[in-house]
């Protein structure tokens, strides 16, 4: 009778880890008017937003084993792309790239769209996520030119002594800067992944001229304000867990670009550096303030974590916008959703949309164990970019 009894609490456990008896709903939509020509046309044409976000059975419903399950794992299938590199090199040297890769097939608008893919810390278009996301977006018509976070690129040394930073949209302007020059009678469509959300929304939000070839903006995970969701992390073991996994994979770029990095002409750039203190650091606190705030002229952390948040620039786009935030996403708590939220209730022309599950950037759907190799959120993009661009055909 025991072992039955123990037997139980251990499936009831299991249960209760897994969250499998939280009910799979249609995500929350914030927005200002239901009854606007703008979000009629979106939910019309993105029944997605509507329907039920259904993940994979077993495991789907926890945000923690989604976020790992993106993070170690990847995708279960990615395609191998064939993209066109381009370089540009910066005023400090250094060479920022991105890659291009071309539609599949003509789009059902008849135009020509680009989506511009600001991946997630240290990722690149070598990321699966990213690769999976670009091949559906090609197959659909569009044109794709995915940012390679300076450093993220495992064959391509850095020619100036830094890699990318938090809140930086340098790389992305020259991206967008020499996509036009190339292309330029393609349409702009901002994508921004987790930190890269945060890049592309401060990007659009510095200046009213940055969204005049944008015709719309996607922020996917983002967590908008690094200085107050850091207590609410750090406070929580298995948060910390991510948190280390993201510090321990910074710290091999560091040490695989170490010859430039920290070379002498660096340290005389920048003044000497702590190696100790940067190859010992079990979190972005203590490797940033080791190395990016002395680096970049900062005196404190909240200053250097202040510059990179996109919130102060949230209020100063303009153009259609898609956010999306997961309910049980470890690492950006509820209480950072009010910063969209307002945002959202307050623009005829923006959908925040809230899911229960999906974790950070999981979104894995299908099947009882093993995933579909398309996520919740490439078909979430896909949807809101036809949708967006069929009513920008309408207006010309």
């Amino acid at each position: 009778m025991t072992e039955w009894f123990l037997g139980l609490a251990f499936l009831l456990g299991i249960f209760k880890i897994l969250n499998m008896s939280s009910l799979a709903v249609a995500p929350d939509i914030y927005i200002k008017d239901r009854s606007s020509a703008f979000v009629k046309s979106i939910l019309a044409a993105c029944p997605i937003f509507l329907e039920p976000y259904i993940p994979t059975l077993i495991w789907g419903k926890s945000g923690h084993i989604q976020t790992i399950v993106y993070g170690k794992m990847g995708r279960v299938q990615y395609p191998d792309l064939k993209g066109d590199r381009h370089e540009h090199i910066m005023s400090d040297g250094a060479t920022s790239t991105f890659d291009v890769y071309h539609p599949l097939s003509e789009h059902q608008a008849g135009g020509d769209y680009s989506l511009l893919v600001c991946p997630g810390i240290a990722n690149c278009s070598e990321s699966p996520y990213i690769r999976t996301l670009v091949h559906m977006a090609q197959r659909g018509g569009y044109r794709v030119a995915v940012l390679n976070h300076l450093g993220a690129l495992r064959d391509v040394e850095l020619t100036s002594p830094r890699i990318f930073d938090y809140g930086s949209t340098q790389e992305f302007h020259h991206m967008v800067e020499d996509m036009r020059k190339i292309y330029p009678n393609s349409s702009f469509l901002a994508v921004g992944f987790s930190m890269g959300a945060n890049i592309i929304t401060k990007y659009l939000g510095e200046h009213p001229d940055h969204q005049k070839h944008f015709i719309c903006g996607m922020s996917l995970c983002q967590g908008y304000d690094v200085i107050q969701v850091r207590p609410q992390i750090m406070s929580f073991f298995l948060p910390r867990l991510y948190v280390y996994a993201m510090t321990e994979n910074i710290k091999k770029m560091l040490q695989r670009h170490r010859n430039i990095l920290f070379s002498a002409s660096a340290q005389e750039k920048y003044g000497s550096f702590n190696m100790e203190k940067i190859f010992s650091s079990t979190s972005l606190e203590a490797l940033d303030e080791a190395y990016s705030c002395k680096r970049l002229g900062f005196k404190s952390l909240d200053d250097y974590y202040q510059s990179c948040s996109s919130g102060n620039y949230l209020n100063n786009v303009t153009i259609p916008m898609f956010i999306l935030n997961a309910l049980d996403d470890p690492l950006v708590p509820p209480c950072l959703h009010t910063i969209p939220r307002e945002f959202a209730e307050s623009r005829d022309n923006c959908l925040y949309v809230v899911t229960r599950h999906g974790g950070h950037l999981g979104y894995f759907e299908g099947g009882y164990f093993t995933p579909s190799p398309i996520t919740w959120i490439d078909r979430a993009v896909l949807e809101f970019a036809n949708a967006v661009v069929t009513m920008e055909e309408k207006q010309q």
